[in-house]
């Protein structure tokens, strides 16, 4: 009885410590769905984010039941977040036109939807070619992740057009962000 009473207390005090889920955390959710045994080390190289705030982060995933006591994704769990909580969670910033890598609908490659050319989305970047509205990043280091791993630029690319897209964009990339995630299995 004592053990189950210790364990209770522990949860209750990860609860009081639990400050809600923070905008890396996300960055981090998406790096280890293109990487599943990505260790705590190169989630930190690749993210920019230092070891303690993965650890931290990896720590809130778990809270929220987005990754499994045993360390695994729960990727259901993870669609029905990214879709339906993520825009609440992480609202959008908008910019003014600018230039930078192309993101949401406009992300090089998807061919599921049809968009205006001169009406697309932008995270702003010193190397980047096109021009847009300005889509203030989940986190700011995930533009750079994105740029060396293209599987983490088609996520992230489908949670932008989730968050910044109208209803009929937010249900194809629901639909598209689904199917990419269940075939990362």
């Amino acid at each position: 009885m004592q053990f189950a009473n210790r364990n209770i207390s522990g949860i209750i005090k990860d609860m009081r410590e639990f400050n809600g889920i923070r905008p890396q955390d996300i960055a981090v959710l998406l790096k280890r769905l293109t990487t599943p045994s990505i260790s705590q080390k190169e989630l930190s190289e690749s993210l920019e984010i230092s070891q303690a705030e993965i650890s931290h982060g990896l720590k809130r995933l778990k809270i929220i039941k987005l990754i499994n006591s045993d360390g695994q994704t729960n990727l259901e769990a993870v669609v029905e977040f990214l879709v339906h909580a993520l825009k609440y969670v992480c609202p959008v910033e908008l910019g003014t036109l600018t230039v930078g890598i192309p993101t949401a609908f406009a992300k090089p490659g998807f061919r599921f939807v049809k968009y205006n050319k001169n009406d697309i989305y932008v995270w702003p970047h010193a190397n980047g070619k096109e021009k847009g509205t300005a889509i203030l990043p989940i986190y700011p280091t995930l533009v750079r992740a994105c740029l060396n791993d293209d599987k983490l630029y088609t996520l992230a690319s489908l949670v932008e057009m989730i968050r910044v897209g109208r209803q009929r964009e937010q249900k194809l990339a629901a639909e598209e962000l689904k199917n990419t995630i269940m075939d990362l299995k």
